[in-house]
């Protein structure tokens, strides 16, 4: 009888384990497909806004944008374009984007130019913070010939600031998945944590459509984490058709339009 009681009290706790093991990867899986939904906004928002910039802000002042960060905007995203040194807190070049539409876009004459929203500066001081502890990673840097994309998120609950650099795309058929890094600012200033998302470059590239059909879908495999990441949704945006991860033997993802799902049972069939 003992040990039939010892026998159904360690099942339990395998049980529980499990259970909590499966609800942590959920939470893990949902952050990851919230975060790259909101990456892709985010860096779509500093694009058009940049396309925009350059059409408007004359070239002599344009070597004055020392950065720029993205904050919510009642109906979509705002975008200010910041100086550099004494000016790193005076906005240059602001606008709202509201999906694709630029709006409320202007070019602040030098003498005058506002000063960024509480918010937007401690963001714009966050990746400066991220810029510098991203100088001590000797080994970290573009998987391109190119400078680095950067996205600074809104604060997370606990104050601290995600701040992201990605390998830009620098050619229309190919997509970086390696060389893309994340670094998270304390509300003090100080670093929270880092990560690499690959050991090494990966690019991928989308074969051309055959007639009007477009390939059916890019496999890759990922190490560093059971699931794939921000970057995996933040990139099929990009691609615009599904993505499958392979995470181990036996566990595939598909991820397409900001989801990811677990596909291991069905890739058996």
């Amino acid at each position: 009888m003992a040990q039939l009681v010892r026998g159904l009290a360690t099942a339990a706790l395998l049980s529980a384990a499990q259970a909590s093991w499966a609800a942590d990867q959920d939470a893990q899986v949902q952050k990851a497909m919230d975060r790259g939904r909101q990456l892709f906004l985010y860096d779509r928002a500093a694009w058009i806004t940049s396309d925009d910039l350059v059409a408007r802000l004359p070239q002599t002042r344009q070597p004055e944008i020392g950065g720029w960060v993205v904050t919510p905007w009642a109906l979509g995203l705002h975008v200010d374009y910041f100086g550099k040194g004494n000016a790193a807190d005076q906005v240059i070049y602001a606008a709202d984007v509201n999906g694709g539409t630029v709006a409320n876009a202007a070019v602040y004459p030098a003498t005058s130019e506002p000063k960024l929203s509480e918010l937007a500066l401690r963001m714009a001081q966050a990746l400066r913070a991220a810029w510098s502890e991203m100088g001590r990673h000797s080994d970290w840097g573009p998987c391109a010939n190119a400078r680095f994309n950067t996205i600074v998120l809104p604060p997370e609950n606990d104050g601290s600031i995600p701040v992201y650099f990605l390998t830009p795309q620098t050619d229309a058929s190919t997509f970086p998945f390696g060389g893309h890094y994340e670094v998270d600012i304390t509300a003090a200033g100080g670093v929270a944590s880092t990560r690499a998302f690959t050991r090494s470059c990966i690019t991928m590239t989308k074969p051309p459509k055959s007639g009007k059909a477009e390939p059916a879908a890019l496999f890759l495999t990922h190490i560093l984490d059971p699931h794939p990441t921000e970057i995996h949704v933040f990139e099929q945006f990009y691609i615009g058709i599904p993505i499958f991860v392979g995470t181990g033997p036996k566990s595939v993802w598909k991820v397409e339009g900001g989801t990811i799902e677990d596909v291991s049972a069905m890739m058996k069939k």
